[in-house]
Order: C-alpha cells, then structure tokens, then sequence
C-alpha cells in the first residue's frame, strides 16, 4: 500500500513542478565495485531565483549503510535528506538569510577545504549573511546531534563566522567556529564579534552578575586568502585548534599539542582546460577534544553497533587529523555540452582518534602510516532535459586505517586494500 502511495506521491509532485514552473530533477546511479552494486535514486525540486531560493533533495540508498525500519515500503533502499533549505536576498543581493538542512561549504573552492569539509556532511542550521564589494559577513548556527537523539546523551551544536575584505580579485578572511554540548546559544549567533570575545565575556571565572557556569566550549580560528583571476584561481587557508605556548613561558610544564592545518593550491585556466594542484596537512589531534567537544558531527566513534566513517565525522578537512594530501586534477568543459575530469590524489594518514583528547604534538611520526593511491576520471553529457554521467576511481591503499575499539581510534593495519569503483548514472530534468 505504502509503495503505491510513494509513486503516488512522486507523480503528484511532479505535475506541482509544472504547473508552479518548479524545477524538477530525478536521477539513477549505479554503483558497482569488487563486491556489489548498489544504486541511488535522486528526486530534486528547487527554484533559485535573485532573492528567493528552494530546494528539497532527497536520495534513495540500496547500500544497507544504514538500518531503515521502513525499507520495504521503499523497495529496500532507506532515504537522506541531502539537502532541504530556503534562502531569502534582500533585493539588492546585500543581506542573505538562510535555514534548512544543507551541505555547508566553506569559503576556498577547495578538495581540501578545513573549517567544512569538502565530503558532503548535510546538517540543520542558520544562516545570516551580508556581502557588498567591499566586504563580507556570515554567521551560522548548526545543529550536529540533538537533545532528543537515540544514540549519544548529549546535544551537540556548532557556531561559525567569517569576516572578510575584498580588493578587486582578491579576498582575505578570518574564521572561527565553536562547538558545545547544548542546543542553541544566541551569544555566539548574533553577537557580531569572534568567539573568543563571547566566551571570556561569560567566564564563569569572572566577577560579573552575567558570567555563566563553564561550558568548556571547543573553539577554533583560521584566516584564507584567496585570489580569483580569469586565468587562475589561487588560494590557502590555516586552522589553529591549539597552539602551544608553554614551550615559551613554561618550558618545565606540561607541554599541549600544536593542533594546525594548513591547505593552499591554485588552478590555471586555459583554453585546453583548467589544471588544479591542491595540497593540505594537519597535526595529530587538531579537531581533537581539548576540554571540549570535538570538532566532529558525533560525540563518539560508534553508534549503537556500527562504526562511523571518519571521513564523515571530521566537520572539517576531511582526512582529519594526522594526515597530508596531495591532488593533482584537470577538467575541460566544451560550450555546456559535456565535460572530463580527471585527478591523481596521493593520501598519507596516521592513527586517528577524532572524539579522545591525547597529547602532545605528532605528525605522521608512526613507522606505519596508511598510504593510498587513486586516479578517478568522470564525464558528463548534457542535453536540454537530460543528462548522463559516467565516472571510474582505480587505486590501492596500503595499511589501511581500522577501528581499534580498545583505544577508540583509527590505527594502519597490515592490510593492503584494491580500489576499483564505477559509477553510471543518468538524470532527467522538467
């Protein structure tokens, strides 16, 4: 019954999208590997237009990631909202207010992006923003695990703003995020200044009738540049979680981890294509716990029997910590019609424990690392309501990371891994 109200339901929306000339989009992909193949069912409805978008976005799964009580009403696959927000521009395009589940991007046009993964990791939040010629502002509230949820005891939310200068091509920026284990807190959303001033203001070391009891919040900050020419496009970014400054002032103490990473690259435009090379790193540690929450989506490394992928936990660079990257990739678009791409990516990675507070500084010091190897190549055919899409990842990971559930972290192993993935897919579009 529900199955047919499902194709129903499909139907109904897509006659809503003609006769409200809302975009709609549905999709297949197919992906195959040494073991199975799995597919994705896309259904996307969205307008954008100069001061109002929509967009709901929900994909269909048959990979049994996760346990869905309903599947067999949908033909054994479980769903993902991806993404599901509205976004009002005052009409000038200045002021910018946004809320929904969305996949949050960070500010560089980066594989290697820190403050947001470049992995898709869709969350609830809040967005208010202003931007002119001149400069730019944006705050964020994100919700990572709610006060309600089945698996962890505590909620989890995060805060995130940038300033920003622009001169011409060129833009610099600072960033700062924190993260707590409570729902919401208006300070950090609205209160115009970076966080460091939001937390010391409250302290509840301080003699004020407002200081607040500790919250241990988890605070991080970084600055970007980056330089955006007809011919280039060039760009880094820095995230300092921790520095260590006892090393200066009190040498004899106990000495906290340097947590940094660090991420620059450039792509250059030309007629025969653009050629990217883009490279990160970050110490042991860095989006670790320190006295805080972790700069994660979870509060832990597993739920419920299951093991969460660290690649999907890291809110930011999305080999996390105690990890380096290099990628080196081209793409060649002809007039919208069709486009290739193509990337070799070199990855080393060190044992990982992203939700255990550990010290001191390390990077990459173990005689046993995770070293991986991928070469992916795609390409995309465009017609006037359908598209179709074709990509392959070969490679090989040596000592790959494995779950050591008595430590609680990521450790190299003795085993080597094949990669061969293909994709195949197709999208029609009304």
């Amino acid at each position: 019954m529900l199955k047919k109200r499902t194709l129903i339901m499909v139907i109904c929306l897509f006659f809503t999208c003609l006769v409200f000339a809302v975009n709609f989009e549905i999709g297949f992909q197919g992906f195959y590997d040494f073991e199975e193949f799995n597919d994705r069912i896309g259904v996307k409805i969205y307008h954008l237009a100069p001061n109002f978008d929509f967009v709901a976005d929900i994909g269909f799964y048959s990979d049994d990631k996760y346990s869905f009580y309903e599947s067999d009403y949908y033909f054994d696959h479980y769903f993902l909202i991806e993404n599901g927000y509205i976004t009002f521009r005052s009409f000038n395009n200045n002021i910018k207010f946004s809320s929904g589940i969305k996949d949050l991007q960070d500010e560089i046009n980066s594989p290697y992006s820190l403050f947001f993964s470049s992995e898709k990791i869709s969350q609830p939040y809040l967005e208010l923003g202003y931007e002119d010629e001149h400069m730019f502002y944006d705050t964020r509230w994100i919700q990572l695990v709610s006060s309600s949820n089945n698996y962890f005891d505590e909620p989890k939310s995060m805060n995130y703003k940038t300033y920003g200068l622009k001169f011409g091509d060129f833009r610099f920026g600072y960033q700062d995020a924190v993260v707590y284990n409570r729902e919401f807190d208006f300070f950090y959303l609205f209160n115009p200044l970076p966080v460091y001033f939001s937390q010391e203001i409250r302290a509840s070391e301080n003699i004020m009738p407002w200081a607040e009891k500790s919250k241990n919040d988890n605070s991080l900050m970084g600055f970007f540049i980056d330089y955006d020419k007809p011919t280039y496009y060039f760009y880094s970014q820095i995230l300092v979680d921790d520095l260590n400054t006892n090393r200066f002032f009190y040498p004899e103490k106990d000495q906290n981890p340097d947590k940094i990473a660090f991420s620059s690259g450039i792509t250059f435009k030309t007629s025969a294509g653009n050629f990217g090379l883009h490279g990160a790193l970050a110490t042991q540690y860095t989006f670790e716990p320190g006295g805080g929450p972790s700069y994660t989506v979870y509060p832990l490394n597993k739920y419920y029997d299951k093991i969460i992928n660290y690649k999907e936990n890291y809110i930011g660079y999305k080999y996390g910590e105690n990890a380096a990257s290099v990628l080196v990739d081209y793409l060649y678009t002809y007039k919208n019609r069709f486009d290739i791409y193509s990337s070799f990516e070199t990855v080393f990675s060190g044992s990982k424990s992203p939700t255990k507070n550990i010290a001191p500084t390390h990077f990459l010091d173990e005689d046993t690392l995770e070293k991986s190897f991928i070469y992916t190549i795609s390409a995309n055919l465009y017609f006037k309501f359908f598209e179709l899409n074709a990509s392959a990842h070969v490679g090989k990971i040596f000592n790959e990371l494995t779950y050591d559930d008595t430590n609680d972290c990521f450790v190299p192993s003795n085993t080597d891994k094949d990669l061969l993935n293909v994709d195949l897919g197709f999208k029609v579009k009304f």
